[in-house]
């Protein structure tokens, strides 16, 4: 991996980048409550006394890949995935409905204005923080950098430094070269004599 793949996203997307990757190939960060309080609570959304149920557990699973399926649409063309560890198809829909939820406000008490949330449970404004987020690096430009990794078995957010923004794998030596391997595997088969398309057409009239 270079120094520029390596690069996160500048703050405060950042903390929208390390959310979507706390579910790896190898685990999840926050796959219980109290995995999400404690993740939370390092990142200065949460009190650190509050307690989180397994509902609110859920709700942030459901931002999170959420995010993931709005971020895999700044790759272009968008590539959707059939495994099941890589995108869901109803994630974006489900993200819609959730944020309208979590209310956002204007706050004219901070130079410059923000967003912020406006609800009463504390988790529920640690997420609707992170969409927020969300809206201001659409604002400055900077969204369009947040990509998932085009690797179906991957889905890896990262931020793309280049200058062209064509960036589309969050590792070359990792994730690019196993999909460039896959293409070159299906390039041979293809043109295997076994293969059909390379069978002549036999006339059974």
């Amino acid at each position: 991996m270079t120094e520029q793949e390596g690069a996160a996203a500048p703050l405060p997307l950042r903390g929208v980048e390390e959310f979507i990757n706390t579910r790896r190939a190898d685990g999840d960060d926050i796959a219980a409550p109290a995995q999400l309080a404690h993740w939370l609570h390092a990142r200065g959304l949460l009190p650190a006394d509050t307690v989180v149920n397994a509902e609110q557990r859920d709700r942030a699973e459901t931002v999170r890949e959420g995010l993931r399926a709005l971020i895999a649409d700044n790759n272009a063309p968008p590539v959707a995935s059939p495994r099941p560890d890589g995108l869901d198809p109803a994630a974006r829909t489900s993200l819609a409905q959730l944020a309208r939820q979590l209310p956002l406000v204007l706050d004219l008490t901070t130079h410059p204005p923000r967003l912020a949330p406006n609800g009463l449970d504390p988790v529920d404004n640690a997420l609707a923080t992170l969409l927020g987020v969300v809206a201001d690096a659409v604002a400055a430009g900077t969204w369009s950098r947040l990509k998932a990794c085009r690797e179906p078995s991957c889905r890896w957010a990262f931020y793309d430094h280049s200058r062209n923004r064509r960036r589309t794998w969050c590792s070359m030596e990792l994730c690019g070269n196993r999909a460039k391997a896959r293409a070159s595997h299906h390039r041979k088969t293809s043109r295997s004599p076994n293969s059909s398309a390379a069978r002549p057409e036999v006339d059974s009239r």
